[in-house]
């Protein structure tokens, strides 16, 4: 095979070459490369991205050699808050991970694929027809990639069962009712679709976080029954159905264990490693049923060590490992903590010989763009193949796939830390409100419009390919606006209980200028969206920019209203300003009180 690379004005032959063993070997001597591999696709477009970028660096000699520790490597991608990606994108993403080496790609829909005979399932909310479905499939497989259906067949699936045509079979606001017909009818329904538009043998059937479990409509048709119990009768009746369709099932293990807690032990989470455990459950596990166990907070080996032991102990089980890829908390994806959480995790499973590992991107609100997270997938692929982690090997690994400075990914991140700490900010910034501002006394004390005079900067500095800089551009355009907004709350504060007048016409003016940056934000962001995702899920975001804005022209007329005496006082900044957490320790870790599900109960700007 002759290869032209262009930008050295040389041509140089390629060598292939597959052979038995599970490995890799890459080399170049002077004009000539030679990939010699013994998996999958992916291997092989591993190799030969390794060898063209050595050729393009000017390297003339060099070879490795390199042996994957995991069979399955890949990333489960959530496709069901709102940000529903566009097939050209999932393809897009499929043929950069290729070139990584990762071999699995999980679609994470709760409700968003479409279901014959079921007009309300995913309605109005980008779901992928059966025909998107049946053309991801065969692309990622003409990449070696395995496309698995990652869906719900319990909870997580409130956006559904706010339709009235689910109410027979719902339980509470998320969960689905336990031993109802109708249930049944809808979960072989969804095992039926996604055997039908999925190659893979393997499905993934949720069964995470069903804390709601009949406690609503089930409760009142039945009475209590334990939560253990409906779990696990619901669990059985699932299996049969998966099995029915020659389908092999895994699930998130997190309710398994907590299940298998010893009552009594110190805490109710079921991954603690505090808990006292108990091997009576095991036995009623469904025999071939495989548990991927997540986490993506803890930075302990042993915890991870503790974790895949309890599994395989306690469950009867193999698991499979999820670790993050952390794009749920703002608007930049936090790579530290990737790197935090994932290493220990990886350590464990390399240790321990757990075979199977994924990289989970949940975006828990859409702000954060995937693709903006892309160069975590690196992460995961050169510590599988390099048997271990190495900082600039994992760099190389990112950019001989897409041509792009792993750097320059990372420093996305930086838009949410303006205290230098760990909490992620941008979001509370953001939407607080100029008047009400209820996270104003959690953020003060943080001099924000110098540090994002600073990161604008940075981040306009940066080059990236056309196919990222829209995301990179939502970025410029957030750090832009908060070097006005972070702290415009707390200076409308200070100048009103000071009596300025100047001030206050000077902040009624600054008002124009916010909302003009706000407006570049939304155009940013709204045109990141519509390259990357369906259109559907974007008129939130139309009502919360338009909210902040909103806001702002009322902010500026209260203001001129007082300082011109029409009014005596504005009482809503009369109001002392509160911690949001209720909290007298000014350093309690602001994390858990920025996740977006709690934006509605402090900003009047979010909705869901």
């Amino acid at each position: 095979m002759l290869i032209e690379i262009c930008e050295q004005g040389a041509d140089y032959t390629l060598k292939v070459e597959k052979k038995g063993l599970n490995a890799l070997d890459v080399s170049i001597n002077k004009s000539e490369m030679a990939v010699a591999f013994g998996g999958g696709i992916p291997m092989l477009l591993r190799g030969i991205a390794t060898a063209v970028s050595w050729a393009r660096d000017g390297v003339e000699k060099k070879s490795v050699s390199e042996t994957p520790i995991f069979d399955l490597n890949g990333v489960m991608v959530d496709m069901s808050r709102n940000a529903v990606m566009t097939v050209e994108t999932v393809k897009f993403v499929l043929r950069k991970m290729a070139l990584m080496g990762l071999n699995s790609f999980m679609l994470y829909t709760e409700d968003v694929y479409e279901i014959k005979g079921r007009p309300y399932f995913g309605h109005m909310r980008g779901r992928y027809t059966r025909q998107e479905l049946l053309e991801l499939d065969r692309y990622a497989l003409s990449f070696g990639i395995e496309l698995i259906p990652c869906i719900q067949t319990l909870g997580h699936l409130e956006t559904h069962l706010g339709w009235n045509a689910a109410n027979p079979y719902k339980d509470g606001r998320t969960t689905l009712l336990v031993g109802a017909d109708e249930t049944y009818d809808l979960i072989e329904d969804m095992i039926r679709t996604v055997s039908e538009c999925f190659t893979s043998k393997r499905v993934h059937i949720g069964m995470d976080e069903t804390y709601d479990l009949g406690t609503g409509r089930y409760l009142t048709l039945n009475g209590y029954r334990p939560q253990r119990e409906l779990f696990m009768e619901h669990l059985i009746r699932v299996n049969e159905i998966v099995k029915k369709y020659g389908l092999r099932p895994m699930m998130w293990s997190d309710m398994m264990m907590q299940f298998v807690t010893v009552p009594g032990s110190k805490c109710d989470f079921g991954y603690s490693v505090e808990n006292q455990y108990s091997e009576e459950m095991k036995r009623h596990i469904p025999k071939g049923l495989d548990q991927v166990f997540w986490n993506y907070d803890f930075t302990e080996e042993s915890f991870f060590t503790q974790n895949i032991e309890n599994h395989r102990k306690y469950l009867g089980t193999e698991p499979i490992f999820a670790g993050g890829i952390w794009t749920w908390s703002g608007y930049g994806p936090l790579y530290s903590k990737l790197e935090e959480s994932t290493l220990p995790a990886l350590e464990a499973c390399r240790k321990a010989g757990v075979k199977e590992v994924i990289a989970t991107l949940w975006h828990n609100g859409a702000e954060c763009s995937r693709i903006a997270a892309i160069a975590g997938l690196a992460f995961y692929a050169d510590y599988a193949y390099k048997g271990g982690y190495d900082r600039e090997s994992v760099k190389d690994c990112f950019r001989f796939a897409t041509g792009e400075s792993y750097d320059s990914f990372s420093m996305l991140e930086e838009v949410e830390h303006p205290d230098g700490g760990n909490n992620t900010l941008a979001r509370a910034l953001l939407y607080n409100d100029p008047m009400l501002a209820f996270a104003d006394k959690n953020l003060e004390g943080v001099e924000y419009r110098e540090y994002y005079k600073k990161l604008t900067r940075k981040l306009s500095a940066l080059s990236v390919g056309d196919e990222y800089a829209p995301a990179f551009d939502v970025s410029v355009k957030l750090s832009a606006l908060l070097e006005s907004k972070a702290d415009y709350s707390m200076r409308l504060k200070q100048a009103y209980d000071d009596k300025d007048t100047d001030k206050l016409e000077a902040l009624a003016e600054e008002c124009d200028v916010i909302i003009e940056k706000i407006r570049a934000l939304k155009l940013s962001h709204k045109n990141s969206w519509m390259k990357y995702n369906k259109p559907f899920g974007w008129e939130v975001f139309d009502i919360r920019y338009g909210g902040i804005i909103s806001r702002f022209e009322t902010c500026k007329d209260r203001i001129l209203a007082y300082v011109s005496q029409e009014v005596d006082s504005l009482p809503e900044l009369e109001e002392q300003r509160l911690r949001i957490d209720c909290s007298e320790n000014p350093n309690t870790a602001l994390a858990g009180h920025m996740l977006w599900r709690r934006y509605p109960t402090y900003s009047t700007a979010s909705i869901l």
